[in-house]
């Protein structure tokens, strides 16, 4: 996945360069960062590892409600975790026998039940309410719910629009709609937001760049050109 890949190494290779920054500025001393992607993914899917060092060998297989449910337009989950979390989800329903079934006593016995009794109820209740109904109201009632969006849900979402967390850019092959990327998710008090341009075509800017910086000639950069060491234009 590309969140986990890609954005996550990327995201960990800033921190270790803000701390070796930090290190420099006390000690005047620079370091080499190493960063791997597969030691990210690994640090980003924590849970699965130390529910396997438990004794769990799928996480997905927990005994306990932690599942999506369908409701009236499409999916929310839902997660039960103690005895009176489950009790307020059996009021809210409107299933008082669970708080005194001893069928229903425990976590592993909500999970052992969760297709027979649980999904049938919750999807029951569900079926007259969206899913960020049904997902407020169990919220509401100190349950640990969220509506499951598509792609669709958070493009339209208000909340992003007024985070400035889509950005438009148009698109190069005609197609009006534009391209939808993620905006900056940190927000800081003194720099604003913006303007966004597109991504730089592979070597659109590094003549710019070489020359400027390195003050290579034009001659120069043809001659790498040439020879392939460095692109001088793409898109």
């Amino acid at each position: 996945l590309g969140a986990l890949g890609d954005t996550g190494t990327s995201l960990f290779a800033v921190i270790g360069v803000l701390a070796a920054l930090l290190h420099r500025n006390a000690t005047g001393e620079g370091q080499l960062i190493d960063v791997a992607m597969y030691d990210s993914m690994v640090a980003l899917d924590d849970a699965g590892l130390n529910y396997w060092s438990m004794g769990v060998a799928n996480a997905g297989t927990l005994p306990l409600i932690n599942h999506a449910f369908a409701a009236s337009d499409g999916w929310f989950s839902l997660q039960v975790l103690r005895p009176q979390h489950c009790a307020r989800l059996a009021d809210l329903l409107g299933e008082p026998a669970w708080r005194d079934d001893p069928d229903m006593a425990t976590p592993t016995q909500w999970y052992e039940h969760l297709e027979d009794r649980v999904r049938p109820a919750v999807e029951r209740w569900a079926s007259t309410r969206t899913k960020a109904e049904a997902a407020g109201e169990l919220g509401r009632a100190g349950l640990a719910s969220g509506p499951v969006h598509t792609q669709a849900d958070v493009a339209a979402d208000p909340h992003l629009a007024r985070r400035n967390m889509l950005v438009e850019m148009p698109r190069t092959d005609g197609v009006e709609q534009p391209i939808l990327s993620p905006g900056n998710p940190v927000k800081l008090s003194k720099m604003a937001e913006g303007p966004w341009t597109r991504v730089p075509w592979v070597g659109e800017h590094t003549a710019e760049v070489l020359g400027v910086e390195l003050g290579l000639s034009p001659d120069d950069l043809d001659d790498l050109a040439a020879r392939g060491v460095i692109a001088r234009s793409g898109g």
